[in-house]
């Protein structure tokens, strides 16, 4: 089922984030989460609240377009695959030079609901159950040609079903193993002398996990250090194992959360001395939003 989408209020928003990238102060935002290239904000309206994931900006309706496409065929082959995936519309404003701005515009669901929330509340029999059908999901959706990011934080238990949120970087591959994703757009947060650098020697260390079962459980279970859910990896592992012909150890698991922690850190860095360089040194505005920034 669909909903509409309050387009005068999300352009009222998106001229809130202009003012706070214009002034470098965001407290008037009511921001849900950072994603590693997105920012995630909650819209209140009379017909309820939203959660408004802003991306990139398009350089032109053409690329927009072309995500738009995308991220349409993802939503249907996840669903195709079993997977229950947030309502999700597609926002955009096309502003006078020709860039577009768009959001991603899920209803917002109870945030008790959250999977990682609810493995630190709800019991470690309910994490074994939900760990279960996580893997079901996994199993039946992933294939090579299309790949999910599958951390604790983007599912929902919603009246004891798995519900998929974070759609905004649709995971497709071609015939030729290549990101359909405008994967350079998404690079755009970097400091551009070093986006070709890390688009050409990093985008498959970052996408392949996603496109195998292995892969993506190995990330799932890094990230529980993340969420300070270390306690439930060994039994985790456990399960996981019953089901994969390469199996997972928690050595492996530590390893990996630590190497993907220190090139997420490094790349945040390397965001933070472009945002003092452009407001500092260029006297321009920074045109993303840091974590940092909301939490000085």
């Amino acid at each position: 089922m669909s909903f509409t989408v309050p387009g005068r209020q999300l352009a009222d928003l998106e001229e809130q984030v202009r003012t706070a990238l214009l002034t470098g102060d965001d407290s008037a935002l009511d921001v849900l989460g950072y994603g590693e290239v997105t920012l995630v904000l909650r819209l209140r309206t009379a017909r309820g609240a939203f959660a408004c994931k802003r991306l990139p900006v398009f350089p032109s309706r053409a690329r927009f377009e072309r995500y738009r496409r995308t991220l349409d065929e993802y939503l249907v082959r996840l669903r195709e695959g079993g997977v229950r995936v947030a309502d999700t519309e597609l926002w955009h404003m096309t502003r006078p030079s020709g860039e577009v701005v768009a959001y991603c515009v899920q209803e917002a669901l109870p945030s008790n609901r959250l999977c990682s929330a609810l493995m630190h509340s709800a019991g470690e029999a309910w994490a074994r159950e939900f760990f279960e059908r996580f893997l079901d999901s996994v199993e039946r959706a992933v294939r090579p040609e299309a790949g999910l990011d599958g951390q604790a934080s983007n599912w929902m238990d919603v009246d004891g079903d798995l519900v998929y949120l974070d759609v905004t970087t649709p995971l497709l591959r071609d015939a030729r193993g290549r990101e359909r994703l405008d994967v350079r757009l998404f690079f755009t947060s970097l400091p551009w002398i070093l986006r070709d650098v890390v688009r050409l020697s990093m985008t498959r260390s970052i996408f392949d996990k996603f496109y195998g079962t292995r892969g993506v459980v190995l990330d799932f279970l890094g990230n529980l250090h993340k969420e300070r859910l270390d306690a439930l990896i060994p039994a985790f592992v456990a399960q996981a194992n019953r089901r994969l012909a390469e199996p997972i150890t928690e050595a492996e698991v530590a390893a990996y959360y630590g190497g993907d922690a220190r090139m997420w850190e490094l790349i945040q860095r390397l965001r933070k001395a472009d945002r003092f360089w452009h407001r500092r040194i260029r006297r321009r505005p920074y045109p993303f939003l840091l974590p940092s920034v909301a939490n000085r």
